[in-house]
């Protein structure tokens, strides 16, 4: 075997599944395939592992290398192969037979009841291995290959991925082949090395070499000149990537799809939306998706697929290369129209009862069964649906932009994931501002006012407020308006000007009851109720509580009729009913919980540990305080530090 590497990190899971395949007794000689892209390090995992476990094979190792024709390394067949290990059990070369299967038997029956490993490097195909299997029971195979060979599954083979390593592991092995502390000289430089080298120890080794042999190159200066992620200098000196031989051996579907993952923004794509970019029929699109699974070009995540980031930047290279402009544009559009159908989709079943300006083309086509799958779908892909708007404003499509960013604000609402949100909204107005659409520049600013205000940002806040109103009167637009005198209520309330705020949410009580907006109108009386509250004036808070509860139960909104009904508990608890105001928060709860509303759970959590404690039920309280601020804390919202009363 080649002589092992001086250092493997990074490693531990692997090695403990190769022990652990190793004790395992079976009738048959057991397989195990380790499998990754190149450079990966499969190679120097077997013989580490094969090496420190010699004293386990006392009739030896075997070794071949199906390496690339064009290089010089080891046999191009798995006859030489044969030959290869005849020779080295003592067979005579007269004693060879010149055919492959005979030269297979003999081999079989010179290591029946033999103790020993066998390692087949670079293996490209199944039928490579079988042609080399021993009969031994107590014989080991390790293969190495940049394909998964499931086919070797039906010979009982073991799959092992082989990933790239971490930044901890590969912050080791550089230290270790630049020389101890050389990274400490210059940190971001070195943690720009590690992002290109992107966890292929190949490439680490290259680079740390290179930074050994000349300690006084700064380690900005590498950044300079190291290889790109992907890449690895071959014996001869040049250039090549290691996904080429992987590449080149796709059909011309499998490569159209692997340039395609490489220009389309997000961290996984889902096999629909590949379907719907290439147009063709669903059964071809999922073999290429196979081919490129097998080839460790591709991982399964059931209806998703991924990349590793190296195999994503070599999918891009080849997609900016190889695929024309138009082309790119066009399957970048596709991608982001199916993701803008399923926010639109989504958004109509988490947040129905507002009012929109964006449309579905076939809206009386359902996309999703229900408001849990809506969720759901939401939660996974939010960091896509963030990518693909950040596409498509850097590509100038202001309609998609602005549609998307309006139908973020029902996910927004239930999981207040401030930052992004802010962003991508900002993104949105821009949009709209280009579009032309003043009234639906005003509605985003009103989300970003929303979203600003909670965060503590007031002056902010107030500043985008003040443009929604001033837009409304403009545009003498009702809803506009009527939202606009919503959040000036927000703002007075939070000065302290309760009687202020009161006035403002009357105002935007009638201005919604105009325009027909019964929600609205409970809405805001809602908020009237709770201020009402504050004030001691119980009659008139119970009045206006009691109202939006039923409007709300009537419009069949369960999340604000539970926040209703969560303002009334604390109203029964002034008036001395503990029991009534405790059973109406774990209703309310109920409620929340079944609408996987992580937010408003943690705001309803938080006045059950208020009433609680006022109870002197001190471990319940401490219960729902712990939970309320810990969900507070995972959606990045202020409330997680101290769990204050707040409205919305």
């Amino acid at each position: 075997m080649p002589a092992p590497s001086p250092d493997l990190v990074g490693r531990d899971r692997e090695l403990e599944q190769l022990d652990s395949f190793r004790q395992r007794r079976r009738e048959h000689p057991r397989i195990v395939v380790l499998t990754g892209v190149g450079g990966v390090g499969k190679t120097a995992l077997a013989i580490h592992w094969l090496g420190s476990r010699r004293e386990e094979f006392p009739d030896g190792v075997l070794y071949t290398s199906f390496a690339s024709p064009n290089t010089d390394e080891g046999p191009e067949s798995a006859d030489v192969a044969l030959h290869g290990f005849l020779t080295a059990l003592g067979v005579t070369a007269d004693d060879i037979p010149a055919q492959t299967g005979h030269r297979a038997a003999l081999f079989r029956s010179h290591t029946t009841d033999h103790s020993f490993a066998l390692l087949l490097d670079n293996v490209a195909f199944p039928a490579q291995v079988r042609t080399l299997l021993p009969a031994s029971p107590a014989a080991f195979v390790v293969v190495t290959s940049r394909s998964q060979l499931s086919g070797l599954s039906l010979d009982g083979a073991e799959i092992v991925p082989v990933e790239p390593l971490d930044r901890e592991a590969a912050r080791t092995l550089l230290d270790s082949r630049a020389g101890p502390g050389r990274l400490d000289t210059d940190p971001a430089a070195a943690d720009d090395i590690l992002r290109t080298c992107a966890g292929l120890p190949l490439t680490i080794a290259v680079v740390g070499a290179r930074l050994r042999a000349r300690p006084e190159r700064s380690l900005a200066r590498e950044v300079r000149v190291r290889p790109h992620s992907g890449y690895e200098p071959t014996g001869g000196g040049a250039s090549t990537t290691v996904f080429d031989a992987s590449y080149d051996s796709l059909t011309p579907a499998a490569a159209r799809l692997y340039r395609l993952c490489g220009v389309l923004p997000g961290q996984h794509y889902a096999l629909e939306a590949l379907s719907h970019v290439l147009a063709g029929p669903l059964d071809a699109v999922y073999d290429a998706i196979d081919e490129l699974i097998e080839a460790n070009l591709l991982s399964e995540h059931g209806d998703v697929v991924t990349q590793h980031d190296v195999v994503h930047h070599d999918a891009r290279v080849r997609g900016d290369r190889e695929t024309p402009p138009p082309e790119r544009l066009a399957a970048l559009r596709l991608f982001i129209r199916w993701y803008l159908a399923r926010a639109l989709a989504a958004d109509e079943l988490i947040h129905p009862f507002r009012p929109r300006f964006a449309t579905r083309d076939n809206p009386d086509t359902p996309i999703f069964a229900d408001r849990e799958r809506a969720v759901r779908w939401w939660r996974r892909d939010q960091q896509v649906i963030r990518a693909v708007t950040r596409e498509a404003a850097a590509q100038g499509w202001d309609t998609e932009v602005w549609q998307l960013c309006e139908a973020s604000w029902g996910f927004f609402l239930h999981n207040r994931d401030y930052e992004p949100f802010l962003a991508l909204t900002t993104l949105g107005v821009g949009a709209a501002q280009r579009c032309g659409l003043p009234l639906v520049e005003a509605r985003l600013r009103s989300q970003l006012g929303f979203a600003l205000d909670q965060l503590g940002r007031f002056g902010e806040a107030d500043a985008e407020h003040a443009v929604t109103l001033e837009i409304g009167e403009r545009e003498n637009d009702g809803p506009t308006r009527a939202t606009a005198v919503s959040r000036l209520a927000r703002a007075a309330r939070r000065r302290g000007d309760l009687d202020q705020a009161l006035r403002f949410y009357q105002r935007s009580a009638e201005a919604h009851a105009e325009i027909g907006l019964p929600r609205g109108v409970a809405l805001a009386r809602r908020r009237r109720g709770e201020l009402l509250v504050e004030l001691g004036r119980d009659e008139e808070a119970a009045v206006e509580l009691t109202a939006a509860a039923a409007t709300m139960a009537e419009a069949g909104d369960a999340n604000q009729h539970a926040r209703a009904v969560t303002a009334l508990a604390r109203l029964h608890d002034r008036r001395g009913r503990y029991d009534e105001a405790r059973a109406e928060l774990l209703g309310a709860l109920e409620v929340v919980r079944e609408l996987d509303s992580p937010y408003y759970t943690a705001e309803i959590l938080a006045t059950l540990a208020e009433l609680e404690g006022a109870h002197g039920h001190l471990e319940h309280a401490n219960e729902h305080r712990e939970e309320a601020r810990r969900l507070y804390a995972r959606l990045g919202d202020p409330r997680a530090g101290g769990l204050a009363d707040h409205d919305e």
